[in-house]
């Protein structure tokens, strides 16, 4: 179990079947990798349920080069097709 935060929130996930992209560069464009996967489900027949989730892997604020940034995007599916 995770200590309480006053300044911190924590959300559980329960584990789904999700089609997974990873985004290399600034965070702010990271949509891309959100459009990608819809258009990517949308032509192999999959339903989505949800909204993508994000996971950024550093800290924008720790001064890196922006191009070594790693984002993996998470689009969860229903269970509306034979996997």
């Amino acid at each position: 179990m995770l200590p309480p935060a006053e300044t911190v929130t924590f959300k559980k996930f329960r584990g789904t079947r999700a089609l997974k992209a990873e985004y290399r560069g600034n965070y702010i464009t990271s949509d891309r990798a959100w459009y990608a996967l819809l258009r990517y489900a949308e032509m192999n027949g999959y339903k989505t349920s949800g909204k993508p989730i994000e996971y950024f892997h550093d800290n924008p604020n720790l001064g890196m080069n922006e191009r070594n940034w790693k984002a993996e995007i998470y689009l969860p599916l229903t269970n509306d097709k034979e996997y």
